[in-house]
């Protein structure tokens, strides 16, 4: 296992990247980019922004983290959202930009004086992947405090309450728990075989609870290796729950290297940010030591945003 401060640093550029790659291929349809697949930045095209510009994805990444390196506290890391909504805090520009709607509806309510654990949406269509974009920091934040670590009722609950700031239905909880457990196994034995169980793990969890065993059927192919070695025709890539962390693990499933999977993802087209920067986080910890390539680097923007952000979390007690 490599040290926290490396990991962390390397986990919060690659969301960046793998967002950035994505953002100007949001809604792409996938036989466009068949025809010319992407593997550089490109600017101006969905959102009219600059190349290397970073979305919700990272944003919220970063003020989750920034959050967490103060304590677990829901009314500051919501605080913090709204921030960023309203202000731009936390993206290159000052402007936010790609605000999911389950997500924006759950800063208003917060801005309504609604308490934090309930400002997440409940009903069926409040299942995006918002739910799984900011959840790198919480497992970092959850595998310092947690020598011992375990997916028990503890971490569970420790997950639930974070997600449902923003995402309140089972589905999404179920789905955070799956994928926090994924970063935080992946982070202690970097291989495949380990995401496999890791996703087993919370499964059997879930499958335990009465609140929320009746989610798990909308999972169980993510353990399978037939469903993930699959051709990419029978992979979707919407902004649904389910679809999005199908999309994560059939590219990770289906790359022998960190760029290869993040260009799968974001070749996959539709919500392309948000897979390609969950893409890119776990298959930066899978192949760590990463060398990013260059080219990726140089046209990120807000680098500077992203090391201020580790520095203050790694000064902290909680990272």
């Amino acid at each position: 296992m490599y040290s926290t401060s490396y990991l962390l640093f390397q986990s919060l550029t690659a969301v960046a990247l793998g967002d950035a790659l994505g953002v100007p291929f949001q809604f792409e349809k996938r036989e466009k980019l068949l025809e010319n697949p992407v593997d550089t930045m490109i600017g101006h095209r969905s959102f009219d922004l600059p190349k290397g510009t970073w979305s919700d994805d990272t944003a919220l990444s970063i003020a989750s983290l920034v959050s967490l390196s103060l304590g677990f506290n829901l009314n500051d890391l919501m605080t913090r959202y709204s921030q960023w909504y309203h202000y731009g805090e936390y993206t290159p520009f000052g402007k936010a930009f790609g605000v999911g709607k389950t997500t924006e509806d759950a800063i208003k309510r917060f801005d309504q004086g609604t308490k934090p654990e309930l400002c997440g949406g409940v009903d069926e269509m409040s299942n995006g992947n918002g739910a799984l974009m900011k959840l790198m920091p919480l497992a970092f934040f959850i595998l310092t405090s947690h020598h011992q670590y375990r997916f028990n009722d503890q971490i569970a609950n420790l997950i639930h309450q974070f997600t449902a700031t923003t995402h309140r239905h089972p589905r999404s909880l179920v789905a955070s728990g799956i994928l926090t457990n994924v970063i935080i196994r992946t982070i202690q034995n970097p291989n495949k075989y380990a995401m496999l169980k890791a996703i087993q793990e919370a499964l059997t969890y879930y499958g335990d609870k009465p609140l929320y065993k009746d989610q798990v059927p909308y999972f169980e192919q993510l353990g399978r290796i037939n469903f993930l070695r699959q051709s990419s025709t029978q992979i979707k890539s919407s902004p649904y729950v389910v679809d999005t962390l199908n999309a994560v693990f059939w590219c990770l499933f289906n790359s022998e290297q960190y760029f290869v999977a993040v260009k799968r993802a974001v070749n996959l087209g539709n919500d392309a940010d948000t897979i390609g920067s969950i893409t890119s986080m776990l298959a930066s910890l899978l192949y760590a030591p990463v060398t990013f390539p260059p080219n990726w680097l140089r046209d990120l923007k807000g680098r500077n945003q992203i090391k201020t952000a580790v520095s203050f979390a790694l000064l902290s007690d909680y990272f």
